[in-house]
């Protein structure tokens, strides 16, 4: 098909229809703009704004109107008023405006300005997401990335939740209502002015004597006389702190200790806690495993509790140390924040700062008088309780259960799912195997009240002797002979003759004659052949 030319259809003298809609609509200039409008018409949909420009604006009643019931008193038709000019919709041929984005852009207008002017501005953080923050600034909202937040990585985001911080603006798209903002530079620049008064002689591991000037979130800036230097959150004090003005104050002078210091940059890196003593060090001589301390609960976590001791460390009661029962183990139910308490001391490893303790062990486990009330081997009765894909387990006693395997229900009867034997409320007796203190179970044995029927195989059976059994299965792989009640033995493929079972018409039920040329008691396994068996007198 050949290829039309839309230019043989074009007149300069007369322009058909759908040119001057296209000129008219090419020609919109007002798009992205704040106009003062004069209200054309009224109806129940939309106000009819002349915004001056080829096509006139329409605003949605439910904007102008407030709350939830449409109510467009104070305005009407003649009266001016003023929008914000977004795009053209072609099915209702009107520019869509809106009154509220028209407030807006003057508020864009004012951070635009403190952009221009490398000025802060003050924000509160509403929100977060996968990459960053989410911030108010007034009634406009603005995103700062995670990579903005502060000069270090950041990887916890919680922490800034509802806290006004100072922001520098990166960015700010009027048209879409997008402000990016930044913390970093705002951090940068601080650090920056440490530039300006420089002290040559400083070097590293000097004790100089400051005044705190300036307390942040992040840290605290100490004026040196000669220069300014930063104390960083981390380096404040050897024992956990959410703010550094839990430990200083402004205007407080104190001595500190030169980390790092950046001649090239004029940077110095400053340490307080550097001179005291880090609680960690000799901890072996002041605390071991098994003694008894107490401390004060300092956060409540889902993982467990942090307690701080009293001379400075921190250790951790895991949600699994708080008590023997299981069931009763959140730390959020069991301790408040600022509670003092007693721990038993499970480990300490000085080396990565853990101390790890216990509450529950301040008592004596209810499973060591468990393991001398159910000794193994002990016959007891139970309810079954609940009913799992390869077990059961039995009530013993109130909040004292014991686990039964599958393998472990009977020597002969095989079950693809414990529904096949047992139903909640059935009665079993059943024998003690074992007790695991750590997984608070005792594991129990139906099959084992009575005994093993490959107990006496070996004086029945043995290798090079030939049997008659009844085929309970054919498979790809073999024939499954029983031999006695719950004693089978497998013929391999590669132990039938070629065309054996269809020429003797061998199906599920069929009486067979083989010799035993493997039988492992362990295993409970016996390897069976019909090579050179005759099948006469089964």
């Amino acid at each position: 098909m050949a290829k039309k030319n839309f230019n043989q259809f074009e007149s300069k003298e007369n322009p058909t229809e759908f040119e001057i809609l296209l000129g008219s609509y090419e020609n919109m200039n007002s798009r992205g703009l704040v106009r003062q409008g004069k209200i054309l018409n009224i109806d129940q949909d939309y106000v009819y704004v002349d915004i001056g420009d080829k096509s006139d604006g329409i605003i949605t009643i439910q904007e102008i109107s407030s709350g939830g019931n449409i109510d467009i008193t104070g305005i009407g038709v003649g009266d001016s008023i003023e929008v914000f000019v977004g795009s053209y919709d072609d099915k209702l041929g009107y520019l869509i405006c809106s009154r509220e984005k028209a407030k807006n852009a003057y508020a864009l207008d004012d951070i635009e300005k403190v952009c221009s002017d490398n000025e802060t501005i003050k924000g509160v953080v509403t929100a977060k997401t996968k990459g960053g923050l989410i911030l108010d600034l007034n009634g406009i909202t603005a995103f700062l990335p995670g990579s903005q937040i502060d000069v270090k990585l950041t990887r916890d985001f919680d922490v800034f939740l509802g806290k006004t911080l100072d922001l520098k603006v990166i960015s700010v798209d009027k048209k879409n209502c997008n402000v990016i903002v930044s913390r970093r530079k705002v951090i940068e620049d601080e650090i920056k002015k440490l530039k300006e008064n420089v002290l040559t002689d400083i070097k590293e591991g000097d004790v100089l004597e400051g005044i705190v000037k300036n307390i942040t979130d992040y840290g605290v800036f100490i004026d040196l006389g000669g220069m300014d230097g930063l104390i960083y959150i981390t380096d404040i004090s050897w024992k956990r702190i959410s703010h550094p003005s839990e430990i200083l104050s402004l205007g407080q002078k104190i001595n500190v200790k030169v980390i790092k210091y950046d001649e090239e940059k004029h940077r110095v890196s400053l340490g307080y806690k550097q001179l005291f003593d880090d609680p960690w060090q000799n901890i072996t001589e002041r605390h071991k495993p098994g003694d008894i301390i107490e401390g004060v609960i300092i956060n409540i976590t889902d993982y467990g509790a942090f307690v701080e001791l009293d001379d400075d460390v921190e250790g951790l009661i895991h949600s699994s140390e708080m008590s023997w029962d299981k069931k009763q183990s959140d730390p959020k139910n069991l301790l408040t924040k600022g509670q003092r308490v007693k721990a038993y001391i499970l480990s300490i490893e000085p080396d990565t700062r853990k101390l790890s303790l216990s509450i529950k062990r301040l008592t004596e486990s209810p499973w060591n008088l468990l393991k001398e009330k159910y000794t193994v081997g002990t016959v007891v009765e139970g309810t079954v309780k609940n009913i799992y894909e390869f077990g059961v387990s039995v009530e013993l006693e109130p909040n004292i259960e014991g686990y039964i395997k599958q393998n472990d229900f009977s020597w002969t009867k095989r079950t693809k799912h414990p529904h096949e034997l047992f139903k909640q409320g059935d009665q079993v007796k059943a024998v003690v195997l074992s007790i695991d203190e750590d997984k608070q179970r005792i594991y129990l044995g139906i099959k084992q009240l009575t005994e093993s029927p490959w107990s006496q195989i070996k004086e029945k059976y043995s290798v090079g002797s030939v049997i008659t059994g009844t085929v309970s299965n054919i498979t790809e792989f073999g024939i499954f002979v029983q031999i006695e009640d719950g004693i089978e033995g497998l013929i391999h493929n590669s132990k039938i003759p070629e065309n054996f079972i269809s020429d003797n018409n061998i199906t599920k039920g069929s009486k067979i004659n083989a010799e035993i040329i493997m039988l492992d008691v362990n295993e409970q396994k016996i390897g069976l052949s019909l090579i050179n068996v005759s099948q006469d007198n089964k």
